[in-house]
């Protein structure tokens, strides 16, 4: 209620895979077990019973296991992502955070939502497979260095083709450059062609790019961010999604942090939204690559 999520997606969130299980499931458990042992069958029957408990308390402690490899997997591949990339430290988490905003604005929830999360964090794992000279790199790039750079996504996506639980994950690390009028990469896709995920990451990716201090650009302000959002909306961008990151931000706000060790900067110009890296000499865009 606090949130102002429609009462579907809160119950849905709550439920499966939520805080809610585990009572549904050991509650009647508990009681039968109570009954039974006050029954005419005795403290026999109500130990029978505790077998189901049991089954479902180590199904829970798997998942949970699971799920806390899954985590770890995720937090060694983002943070090999920073350490390469000292000018994104932190972008990938937050750019997790506000994919996150915009599913929940969307009504996903539970795995799907975990899913985005997963898809907004991992979104640049491919620049593992990019020479660490580029990334570091003070000042424009080439177009040669940025044709290197823009194969990020096929490496991501390529990194993590084995990872069982990412598989729907990968679609948005491989297509969060494409863009809805086809000029995006790595493959020119247009509009719905894009998957969903992507299309959520894309705007997340800008947004935090966008206000967010780097070395070669100065942090836009969030309603200037949003603008600059809406003004690509169409061409770039989807337009439901950047409606509901501002949906979103009305109701939660946002804190970036500088992500850049150096303090001087200077603010990028009017143009193509940036995603996270210096435009290339004499392309005239201040975009890049997230």
């Amino acid at each position: 209620a606090a949130e102002r999520r429609r009462p579907r997606a809160a119950w849905s969130g709550l439920l499966l895979p939520g805080p809610l299980l585990p009572a549904l499931v050991h509650g009647p458990t508990g009681l039968l077990t109570a009954a039974l042992w006050h029954s005419a069958y005795g403290p026999p029957a109500a130990l029978l019973a505790l077998l189901p408990m049991s089954v479902s308390s180590w199904f829970l402690d798997r998942c949970e296991r699971e799920r806390a490899a899954h985590q770890a997997t995720i937090r060694a591949l983002v943070q090999a992502v920073d350490l390469k990339d000292r000018y994104t430290r932190g972008h990938s988490e937050r750019v997790g955070r506000a994919s996150v905003l915009i599913g929940r604005e969307l009504g996903l929830a539970g795995e799907r939502l975990e899913a985005l999360r997963f898809a907004g964090i991992l979104h640049d794992v491919g620049k593992l497979g990019v020479p660490t000279r580029l990334l570091r790199k003070d000042g424009p790039l080439t177009p040669q260095e940025r044709r290197v750079i823009e194969l990020h996504p096929e490496y991501g996506h390529e990194m993590v083709r084995g990872i069982g639980f990412l598989d729907e994950a990968r679609a948005a690390i491989l297509h969060h450059h494409e863009r809805l009028d086809g000029s995006g990469y790595p493959y020119g896709l247009m509009g719905h062609q894009i998957p969903f995920f992507a299309r959520v990451v894309a705007v997340a990716d800008a947004f935090d790019a966008m206000t967010s201090t780097r070395s070669y650009s100065r942090a836009r302000p969030v309603p200037a961010a949003l603008a600059e959002l809406h003004r690509c909306a169409g061409s770039q961008f989807d337009p439901r999604m950047v409606a509901a990151l501002c949906a979103a931000l009305d109701r939660h706000g946002w804190h970036s942090t500088v992500t850049s060790e150096a303090t001087e900067s200077a603010t990028p110009p009017s143009g193509n939204v940036p995603s996270s890296h210096r435009p290339v000499t004499g392309a005239g865009q201040p975009g890049g690559e997230g």
